[in-house]
């Protein structure tokens, strides 16, 4: 069997230089989601991460071939203000709105390659106190194929479970329907009814680069619109770098065929949009907003649209992300486990972290300040 050799890439030269070979692996991996595309990488990069220093562990093979990847950046969590840590974070995971993060293995040498790489993370401890890898899929076997690789490399670590929602969907839009419940389907034909009362209106599809402006603008300012009946300013006015990346991410995606964003408009004017990527024969549902001045509705309506576009083109789900909700309960979707992973090199220090329920993102372990 091939021995495995690993080389830590902390300089972005280096990382860019497996641009050529990025995908290839990741279809040939579990971990085959959008999120971790080099498409996705580059467009964090040049936003949000364009400060971050990366911490790629790449493994290969005897004779040169990439069998693995722990795709790494480098930040700092602080413990009540005053204990830094520093810790490692999948690349492209914030503010993008990625999830599913995971080491990027080759599947017939998955079992021997996550090993490796832990042994390599483990082996270079000194560098890095913590690692951060939340919404890690359970049902593609990643969650537990990681926790195994810290048992292996004797890493400190810790899960717990996370929802998601995921719809499979039928080969026919009559049979989805068919299997909504009665409320459903009832509130959803008198909601197309109110729609289709009105005088132009029409459902759309951004198709080409000159029209993504107008689709983007619609969407950050209907998702403003329809999170402040909430009290809350929305994902991309709290988080400007988001709707940056988008701007950079969108066209890339829409080239390569990803961008499914669609929108109904009324005498030209978008009152709701709908965002989503199809990737590996999945939509995944990323981001919508809606006029809340217009018809009560018009969002459900847009969505049954999108789910009947989907499973037109052959679509095999609808991914709903993490968070299961009844609201997604309500569209079909069925709920998956997965887990935030929290693991930590065997420092001292670091037992703190793992010892206690103390969590990321939480009041008591903070990003530093300017640090994604």
């Amino acid at each position: 069997m091939n021995v495995m050799k690993h080389q830590i890439l902390d300089n972005w030269a280096a990382v860019n230089a497996l641009a050529p070979e990025w995908n290839a692996l990741l279809e040939r991996s579990r971990a085959n989601t959008i999120f971790l595309t080099w498409e996705w990488i580059a467009a964090w990069r040049e936003t949000a991460g364009r400060d971050a220093q990366p911490f790629v562990v790449a493994l290969r093979d005897d004779e040169g071939a990439l069998v693995g990847l722990a795709p790494f950046y480098r930040t700092t969590l602080s413990l009540m203000g005053v204990m830094p840590f520093s810790a490692l974070r999948i690349l492209g995971d914030y503010p993008t709105g990625a999830e599913y993060g995971d080491w990027i293995v080759r599947t017939d040498r998955e079992a021997e390659a996550t090993a490796a790489l832990s042994q390599a993370l483990a082996r270079a401890g000194r560098a890095w106190d913590c690692i951060w890898m939340p919404k890690v899929s359970g049902w593609t076997g990643a969650s537990d194929a990681l926790a195994k690789a810290c048992r292996d490399g004797r890493l400190l670590w810790r899960s717990r479970p996370k929802g998601f929602g995921y719809t499979p969907l039928p080969a026919t839009a009559e049979a989805y329907r068919k299997s909504l419940s009665a409320n459903k389907r009832q509130q959803l034909r008198a909601e197309t009814k109110r729609v289709s009362a009105r005088e132009n209106v029409r459902f759309v599809r951004c198709r080409t680069q000159d029209e993504l402006p107008r689709f983007l603008d619609a969407l950050f300012d209907l998702h403003y619109k329809r999170r402040s009946l909430l009290g809350d300013e929305g994902s991309f006015r709290r988080k400007p770098e988001e709707a940056d990346f988008y701007r950079r991410f969108m066209p890339v995606a829409l080239d390569r065929g990803w961008l499914w964003l669609y929108g109904m408009e009324e005498g030209g004017e978008l009152k709701a949009v709908q965002l989503g990527y199809v990737y590996d024969g999945v939509f995944n549902q990323m981001q919508e907003g809606f006029d809340p001045e217009f018809v009560k509705g018009a969002g459900n309506v847009l969505r049954a649209h999108v789910i009947d576009e989907c499973i037109a083109a052959g679509v095999r789900g609808v991914d709903f992300l993490a968070n299961m909700t009844e609201h997604k309960r309500r569209w079909l979707a069925e709920p998956r486990v997965g887990a935030d992973l929290f693991i930590a090199s065997p420092k001292l220090k670091n037992r703190l972290l793992i010892a206690g329920p103390i969590w990321p993102k939480g009041q008591q372990l903070r990003p530093v300040r300017g640090v994604s």
